[in-house]
């Protein structure tokens, strides 16, 4: 009987990374996913972390967008065959390509024996507009849920303030960065998981009219 194939495809491996980008009040976020072709195996490869290198150049002219590139990870631990399906301009393409020529995984196995995965790898570049960017009017919420109060924290009576960092994209979905205050971690850990729930419109560029992705700090207020 022949063995089943196993499609898998794989949006754990999320890295984020901000720098500033002093001038324009800007900061650039990067993540990337991978995804595989259905292909025969009973274990999957194990995936490291996936390091690369943007272009200064690329950073300075506000370069943003996905670049697209097949490979294979191959049955000897080596990445190999890379194609660019999709590039951006000043080097982005060829950075993510040196990073994946340098990417440490084990390969998959079927019966024991090692095998070879062909590959997607998705690089998405997004410039992230700062909260106090005058040029920005910021996302509009819809919906906002309270934080539940820590019922580990009730006999305590404690209140106070959590801000929660979240950066909001240009296409409707958010991602929650962190959260602060000087209260128990019980509270920071409310706050975000409502942070996550919000609905909203994105943030819009005044001059172009275009929805962008902005970084706002959203505050919760905890009383008992």
């Amino acid at each position: 009987m022949s063995k089943p194939t196993i499609s898998l495809s794989i949006f754990g491996c999320l890295f984020l990374l901000f720098i500033s980008v002093a001038a324009s009040a800007q900061e650039v976020s990067f993540n990337y996913r991978f995804s595989f072709e259905p292909t025969v195996f009973d274990v999957p490869p194990e995936m490291g972390g996936l390091e690369i290198a943007f272009p200064e150049a690329a950073r300075k002219n506000g370069v943003e967008g996905t670049v697209k590139v097949n490979f294979t990870l191959g049955e000897d631990g080596k990445v190999r065959d890379i194609l660019i399906m999709q590039d951006l301009p000043f080097g982005v393409g060829d950075a993510a390509k040196h990073g994946l020529e340098k990417f440490v995984f084990t390969p998959a196995k079927d019966n024991g024996k090692a095998v070879a995965i062909r590959a997607h790898l998705d690089y998405i570049v997004t410039m992230a507009y700062s909260e106090d960017d005058r040029n920005i009017i910021k996302p509009q919420f819809t919906e906002k849920p309270q934080p539940e109060y820590p019922e580990s924290q009730r006999a305590e009576k404690i209140k106070g303030k959590v801000l929660v960092t979240v950066l909001f994209y240009a296409d409707g979905t958010l991602k929650v960065i962190g959260a602060s205050s000087v209260m128990p971690r019980e509270f920071d850990k409310a706050a975000a998981a409502a942070a996550a729930k919000i609905k909203f419109t994105p943030a819009i560029h005044k001059k172009s009219k275009n929805p962008v992705t902005q970084q706002v700090a959203v505050e919760y207020e905890f009383k008992p």
